[in-house]
């Protein structure tokens, strides 16, 4: 497990009922040492995670020492519709937030990309059954706020040994299943031993691949003997030298991720990458220059996509990072920007964002042309500005690979086929 400095481990009642889940208590309160150990109900839980001045609120901003909360959870499968209303009215604390506190959403499903969410947004992305165990992050970077506590679910082998009959029944055409990408999970392994089981289990089944988010860790080691049969896909979000050291504070560089996933996929899983935000440092075509062609060098990914950094203002931004690390143009643009309505994920006005974008598919393109890409989480306008360079792999708004879409499997005529590089 990566060094997390816990301030206050909160376990849940019930969860040491379990003996698997009592003994993956034992191994993870070891390795994470912390300073205070709380037993508590549903109204303690509530009460600490309520009030501020025990776990903190908002994004990190540059360089946010965090000693984070940490609880180990219960995931709940037999409360019936009844049992879980009353519950979450008594206690709304425990639906609060994206993934909440409450252990029913383990398998999870995101709505963004049904019909009715691209009505609302405009935004195209695919909808999909997740597998969560876990939120909240051991790593600092400035325009997340998902360091101040962690959430693990402790049974986590009751939730495998459901597994099957939960993908019978909600989601038995579905291929590919995204874990866990409420936090970089590799970063708590082995110790939490969620993820050899998960592995283990598509292992076993025929047509069903997991998709692993790495995300901004190194921490493979553990991966390398496991015999996953090439039901695992591993994916990275993958920046610059200057975001990942400066930005993505206490992840790993960005030459540690890429030979993490080159160790990967010589081991024989499937290789991802998401440039997953991308921030306009000064210089950041000749560092997307340098990062692509150090990637394709050493690693062959099957598909790659992208984003620009969402969800910030011209305001948050300068209060968030160095202004002197950023392209002077970007803050520029946005502080000049007068549109009275900014769709989400749009708050770089489109002729930089695509400018953006331009750049990033010439080099892949230049690069390597075999390998698909498409955008993450963006809107049909650019989707409709990038219509021919995306035809040319095939990729269709209602029809391409990425890296978590549900058909996105291994298989997919779509997507780049790899093999192992030394």
């Amino acid at each position: 497990m990566e060094p997390l400095d816990v301030r206050r481990l909160l376990i849940v009642e019930g969860v040491e009922d379990d003996a698997r889940a009592a003994k993956r208590t034992r191994r993870m309160q070891d390795a994470l040492q912390p300073d205070e150990v709380e037993m508590v109900d549903d109204a303690r839980l509530c009460e600490i995670m309520d009030d501020p001045e025990l776990v903190g609120r908002g994004r990190h901003g540059m360089r946010l020492e965090i000693s984070p909360t940490v609880i180990f959870n219960l995931g709940r499968f037999d409360d019936s519709d009844a049992q879980r209303a009353a519950r979450l009215e008594r206690f709304p604390v425990l639906s609060r937030g994206t993934y909440p506190l409450s252990g029913y959403d383990a398998f999870y499903w995101r709505r963004s990309g049904s019909p009715e969410h691209r009505r609302e947004t405009g935004m195209i992305c695919q909808p999909a059954w997740q597998l969560h165990t876990a939120w909240g992050c051991h790593y600092r970077c400035a325009y997340c706020g998902l360091g101040h506590y962690v959430t693990l679910m402790m049974n986590v082998e009751e939730f495998v040994e459901r597994l099957p009959r939960l993908i019978a029944e909600r989601a038995p055409k579905q291929t590919l299943f995204q874990y866990d990408n409420g936090t970089d999970i590799v970063a708590f392994e082995p110790e939490y031993g969620a993820s050899e089981l998960l592995i283990d289990y598509f292992a076993s089944t025929d047509d069903r691949f997991l998709e692993l988010y790495v995300g901004k860790s190194a921490n493979v080691e553990f991966l390398l003997d496991l015999d996953h049969r090439g039901h695992t896909v591993c994916c990275w979000s993958l920046a610059g030298r200057t975001q990942c050291a400066q930005f993505e504070w206490r992840s790993a560089t960005m030459e540690e991720r890429i030979e993490a996933s080159r160790r990967c996929q010589q081991a024989g899983y499937h290789v991802r990458h998401r440039f997953s935000p991308i921030i306009p440092v000064r210089g950041w075509r000749e560092e997307i220059r340098e990062m692509i062609e150090m990637l394709f060098d050493r690693v062959a990914p099957d598909v790659i996509t992208f984003e620009t950094i969402r969800y910030l203002d011209a305001a948050q931004m300068r209060a968030l990072f160095d202004e002197d690390l950023l392209d002077p143009k970007l803050l520029e643009i946005m502080a000049a920007d007068e549109r009275e309505e900014v769709p989400d994920g749009c708050e770089i006005p489109d002729e930089f964002r695509h400018e953006i974008y331009r750049f990033v598919a010439d080099e892949l393109e230049r690069v390597s042309p075999e390998t698909p890409w498409a955008f993450c989480r963006e809107q049909c306008s650019t989707w409709a500005a990038f219509a021919g360079d995306l035809s040319r792999h095939g990729q269709l708004p209602d029809r391409y690979v990425c890296n978590c879409a549900p058909y996105s499997a291994p298989g997919n005529p779509l997507l780049r086929t790899t093999s192992p590089v030394g």
